[in-house]
């Protein structure tokens, strides 16, 4: 052979050594990656293919109430699951579960053709349903489990305040919601092998890790007392016309509430039918315009900051200018001299706006912070809102001034009760907080602490509370005495604020926050009615549900009375002649008095008692219809809404000018003048207290 032709043979011999060698080497290589290096993924994925795993809900934890009854539990049901994979005909599969579990069959098959190992296709399966699906045959890939549904088996009873859970057991509002990792304890799960179809393989055995069961919650709520507020609200908002309102219950020296009430209440167990709105807990997430409820904190900063002290005096002449705009007290005449506790006793509006421009912003600030009114309280509820407050160093004089009386802010119902609440326990305030222990599974109770902090002196708080029982006792919140108790309370009337932010003409809340019995007060309420019709004003239609609820709790708790009933403050009835029936009644039922009329004229002729008598809050006034035309001259239009006075002004054929909003404290020309139809009348409008 050719040497040239053994060397060409001998090269390709060569080269087929190299590349089968390199070829070697790699499969060795990529031998020893599968089996060496990549071996522990591969075998874990191996592994993932021959089981499926099936999730084990943890038992969620019980709610009760202080005593121990119960708010929400767990209920022995079934829930439906799905391996996907093991489903030969997942459209026919959806098209049959469909009408059985109330579902979409698009839904179900988008489900039911994915290439999940494991899926839950309800959470809550009916006795009923479990027959129906039983009876579809046993089908490889499906199949029921024992699971736990939450039962609700109070109803509405502190709906809100307790909350809900989703169709996968979590917690989406209330205690439900702020106390979901506490509850929800910590899933198990089941490890079955399958075959290749993802069909299980029990006799190959199951791996079990069993769930642990969630913490349960004692709230500081008491049942009774919330039965109590829902059903006392649900009636006064009947009585009064109201469009909603809110109570609020707490112990003044722990901080811990007793019941949160608002109307209408939503019902847990039917979650799914309210609209999200209707979840919202309003004592919590509400803010309001606080007016004269806010005045025991602008009373705590002057006496604190030494701006007063319990001797210093103001003439009230019934209005002030502040920045050249003119306010006015809800009586537009004044006061005369007020001492301090005459302008808490009196709800003057000038006094408080006089202490709080003399506090200045640096100090007021401090104090509506300490006082957790700028920010919010910490609450154990979620969604609270921080109230608003204007920025500081944007405050104007007019601004403070306002502020002090309880307008150009707002704040929270929760806010104002812990403020208020601060007073009742010698100036300590407390963060109000509706947990009171977890229910440990071992049967153990941890008890639940939350923060208190000192905000004013014990004295300047027991001088802010003598006023504030002057209120109840001779003042504007006389309504809101109990037989047999020493209460301390303030009235506040503000305006509602709209949609678009602005006050709504006509539209007031009506509030009244108190405690006692004195001197160590056992609860507090706060008090609030939407927009009432007819009286409006906190002193005349919250006092008395204050009142009426004060004296139940009493009477639940076993507390004795311990003080004489109070004497009844006399009222100055007041002259009526010549006014409509409707203009009459306004009179007389703003100060506490009731109205019957006789015969059938347009206006007043006459009336029993006399005008200037003295007599008691509650007691009757009759009045005699007679004539059907007024005497002439502009009518007076004192003490009206807008509403009111625009009515009472067209009646007699005149235009009114309006400035401002809340009820009418001035009127030009006024009472009686002479004006020809179709005149104008201007009246100027200020919020009540």
């Amino acid at each position: 052979m050719h040497a040239s032709y053994r060397r060409l043979i001998a090269r390709r011999t060569l080269s087929v050594i190299i590349i089968l060698g390199i070829l070697s080497l790699g499969l060795f290589v990529r031998l020893l990656y599968l089996q060496v290096i990549a071996a522990p993924v591969y075998g874990r994925g191996a592994l993932l293919e021959q089981y499926a795993r099936l999730p084990l809900p943890p038992e969620r934890g019980t709610i009760t109430d202080r005593n121990g009854r119960v708010l929400a539990l767990e209920t022995p049901g079934e829930a439906l699951w799905a391996m996907p994979r093991s489903i030969a005909h997942p459209l026919a599969m959806a098209r049959a579960l469909s009408p059985i579990l109330g579902e979409s069959t698009a839904n179900l098959a988008k489900v039911l053709s994915s290439h999940a190992t494991f899926a839950w296709l309800s959470y809550h399966v009916s006795v009923g349903q479990a027959a129906r699906i039983q009876a579809l045959g046993p089908y490889d890939g499906l199949g029921l489990q024992p699971v736990s549904w939450r039962l609700y088996p109070q109803g509405n009873l502190a709906g809100a305040a307790v909350g809900f859970v989703g169709v996968d057991q979590t917690g989406l509002a209330g205690v439900e919601e702020s106390y979901n990792r506490q509850l929800s304890g910590h899933p198990g799960e089941e490890i079955v092998k399958v075959d290749a179809l993802g069909n299980p393989l029990p006799q190959y055995g199951v791996h079990k890790t069993t769930a642990v069961a969630g913490d349960g919650l004692q709230t500081t709520l008491d049942l009774s007392i919330q039965a109590f507020a829902q059903r006392d609200l649900a009636a006064a908002i009947k009585l009064r016309h109201a469009s909603g309102g809110r109570i609020v219950v707490l112990n003044p020296s722990t901080g811990a509430i007793l019941a949160l009430a608002q109307n209408p209440e939503p019902d847990p167990a039917n979650w799914q039918s309210y609209a999200q709105i209707d979840w919202a807990d309003e004592p919590i997430q509400f803010a309001f315009e606080p007016g004269s409820t806010i005045k025991p904190v602008t009373a705590a900063a002057a006496l604190t900051t030494g701006v007063a002290t319990p001797s210093w005096s103001i003439v009230d002449k019934g209005s002030m200018v502040i920045d050249g705009v003119r306010i006015f007290d809800w009586i537009p005449t004044g006061f005369g001299r007020l001492t301090f506790d005459g302008i808490m006793e009196q709800s003057s509006d000038v006094g408080f706006a006089t202490l709080a421009i003399a506090i200045g912003a640096p100090a007021l600030y401090h104090f509506y912070d300490i006082f957790h009114l700028d920010r919010p309280t910490g609450i154990d509820l979620p969604g609270e809102t921080g109230g608003l407050v204007p920025p500081e160093n944007q405050a104007t004089k007019l601004d403070l001034g306002e502020m002090g009386f309880g307008q150009t802010i707002a704040v929270s119902p929760i806010q104002l009760a812990a403020a208020v609440a601060a007073v009742a326990d010698g100036g300590v305030w407390h963060t109000p907080h509706i947990g009171r222990a977890l229910l440990l599974p071992d049967g153990s109770h941890q008890k639940l602490r939350f923060a208190s902090q000192r905000v004013v002196s014990t004295v300047v708080a027991r001088e802010v509370q003598a006023a504030m029982i002057k209120v109840v006792t001779k003042g504007t919140g006389n309504l809101a005495q109990v037989k047999g108790y020493e209460i301390a309370g303030k009235t506040g009337t503000a305006n509602v604020v709209g949609k678009a932010g602005k006050f709504k003409t006509g539209d007031f809340l009506a509030s009244f926050v108190g405690y006692g019995p004195l001197p160590n007060p056992k609860v507090l309420i706060l008090v609030q009615l939407d927009d009432p019709k007819g009286l409006f004003y906190g002193g005349d239609v919250s006092a008395p549900l204050f009142s009426q609820l004060f004296g139940q709790i009493m009477d639940y708790l076993g507390v004795p009375a311990t003080t004489a009933v109070l004497p009844a403050q006399h009222v100055t009835v007041p002259r009526l002649a010549g006014l409509t029936y409707a203009e009459a009644a306004l009179r007389v039922e703003g100060l506490g008095l009731l109205m019957r009329s006789q015969g059938a004229g347009t206006l007043v002729a006459g009336q029993r008692p006399a005008p200037g008598t003295k007599v008691s809050p509650g007691s009757t006034v009759t009045v005699q219809m007679g004539g059907a035309k007024r005497a002439g001259g502009v009518p007076d239009v004192l003490g009206m809404t807008v509403q009111q006075a625009y009515a009472a002004l067209a009646a007699q054929g005149y235009r009114m000018v309006p400035q401002g909003s809340g009820v009418a404290a001035q009127e030009r020309p006024g009472p009686g003048a002479k004006l020809k139809t179709g005149g104008s009348v201007t009246v100027v409008f200020t919020a009540p207290p």
